[in-house]
Formats: C-alpha cells, structure tokens, sequence
C-alpha cells in the first residue's frame, strides 16, 4: 500500500496538503527547512505505522501534535549544540515553501524567524499554532501537553514581546534596495551610511565553515565600511534571488556564495543578514556558478 493510501483514509493530494502544512509548522517551529522535513516525514511514517484500527479520529490533528512534539525536541536539543558564530534561520527559495503559505509569507521572514528565536520554545510553539494556523487553545494545549491558561499566556506574551522589544524589521522597498546596491558598488561611504540606521548590524551565518565575520558588525560606518569590502571582493558575481518571499542578493566572494538580505526601519537599512554556511544553502534557486561548495 502507498503511504498516500495507508494515511487512515486520506487521498492523495490530502496527503500533499497536510505534509505543505507540517512543513509550515515545523519551520516556524525550529527555523530549519531540513528538521521541518524530517519531524514532518517521521510524524507520516508513525501514522503509517499505527497498527489497524488504532487511527486517529483527525488525523490532521494528530499529525500538527506528533510534528509539534519532534520539532521542539529537535529545538532543545539545537540550543545545546555548539554553533561558531551567529545562527540564523535556514533560507530557502520562495518557491519550494508550500502553496498554502503563499500568502503567508510575511511571518516566513528570516527577521520573523530569528525573532521568534528569542522566545522560549514553548512559546514560540503555542505563538506558531495559534497565530499561523488558528488552532484552538484547547488543541494547542493537547499539543504541548498543558494547561489551555498556560497556552493563552504563553500565546499573549509572545504576541506582546514580538510588537515590542522583539518587533523584527519590515520587508526592504525596492527603492531603498536600490540606494544601498547603488551606494556600495560605487564604494561611496558617506551615501551608503545614509541608507542605514545609526545602530544597523551586519550578522553573518557561517558556523565556522567559510571565512566570514564571528560576531555582528555594528554601526553605520562600520556596516558601511563593511559591505563596500565585501562588494569589492565580489569576483564581480552578484545576482537578484528570492527567498523566503523577499528580495535577496546572491554574491560571490573569494569563491564563497553569500546570501544577503535586508531589514528596515522607518525606511533605513537596520539589518544585513548574511548567509554564508554552505550546508544551509541548499534550499535556494541560485543562478548557474553560485553553488556552494560543500
């Protein structure tokens, strides 16, 4: 029997549904496309697995619980390993995320995912399950096995925390895209310091694998300072992508693929996010001689 077939009565393309939204669950959850395709994966295969007549009432649900479980064990257990320098949430191509996100995908921002970070796991959990998907406290406090008056302050102190000292940086306008592009590459210090915030940081993923910046670089003329270097070691490949429904650059530099992004604040530059980590892009649609090396 297929695994379509074998999923307690669900056809096919129910099948595909579901997975695009444990998919969605499981990368809001851990920030990490890879952990969301294994927890989702393994919650199919024990439903697979369930002897005959043990079925869940709703599988669906069962599913979003049993992937909830897996994606907060492999959150733990993430925070306990040793990561060289900053992390950042897995990018990945806007066109491999689930149809059922499409319109979704401002909380699929790597801004959106790395402060979801700051919270506890729990709490980003419940925060996911409910803002995302507008689960039922009662469903959601199944999920993580606690009481619905925990969920809800778990659920209202994320919500509090995210539009406060958490608040991520908006999506980049093209036009401020532009004026930064434009300023780098013609190496003007003062017009790219201009675009930014007086407190922008450069964050750099690359867990130790490539040679790239440790901690953040902070502060407008030294981020400036910073990206026209990189611009200038370029090798001359800089190529538009797209990722996590957001405008991306794809830059070599030294033979190393970077994957930088933006965030803004009342229309400067505050966030640079650099992606350098090679094992982490590979989720991406980046153009031919871009491929990183593993």
């Amino acid at each position: 029997m297929t695994t379509a077939g074998a999923l307690a009565g669900l056809d096919r393309a129910a099948v595909d549904r579901v997975r695009g939204r444990l998919l969605g669950v499981g990368y809001r959850i851990t920030g990490t496309w890879a952990d969301a395709e294994d927890a989702a994966a393994e919650a199919l295969a024990r439903l697979v697995g369930l002897e005959a007549g043990s079925a869940p009432d709703n599988p669906e649900a069962w599913l979003t619980t049993v992937t909830t479980r897996l994606c907060l064990d492999r959150l733990r257990r993430r925070r306990r390993e040793d990561y060289v320098g900053a992390w950042l949430p897995e990018p990945v191509d806007t066109a491999l995320l689930p149809s059922e996100l499409a319109e979704q995908r401002d909380d699929l921002r790597i801004a959106v995912l790395l402060a979801y970070e700051q919270l506890g796991p729990e709490e980003r959990a419940a925060f996911v399950l409910r803002e995302a998907y507008s689960l039922p406290y009662a469903e959601i406090a199944g999920a993580l096995d606690a009481a619905v008056p925990t969920v809800r302050q778990w659920v209202s102190r994320a919500r509090r925390r995210l539009d406060t000292d958490l608040r991520p940086p908006k999506r980049a306008p093209d036009a401020v895209i532009s004026r930064l592009v434009e300023a780098v590459l013609a190496g003007d210090l003062q017009q790219t310091i201009e675009v930014l915030t007086a407190d922008a940081r450069v964050v750099s993923d690359s867990d130790g694998k490539v040679n790239a910046a440790r901690r953040d670089i902070v502060g407008a003329r030294k981020c400036a300072y910073f990206l026209i270097k990189a611009a200038e070691l370029s090798d001359g490949m800089i190529a538009p992508v797209e990722v996590n429904g957001e405008f991306a650059l794809a830059v070599v530099s030294r033979g190393v693929v970077r994957v930088a992004q933006l965030g803004v604040v009342d229309g400067r530059v505050t966030r640079v996010y650099f992606h350098s980590n090679p094992a982490k892009l590979t989720r991406l649609a980046l153009p031919e001689g871009f491929e990183p090396s593993a």
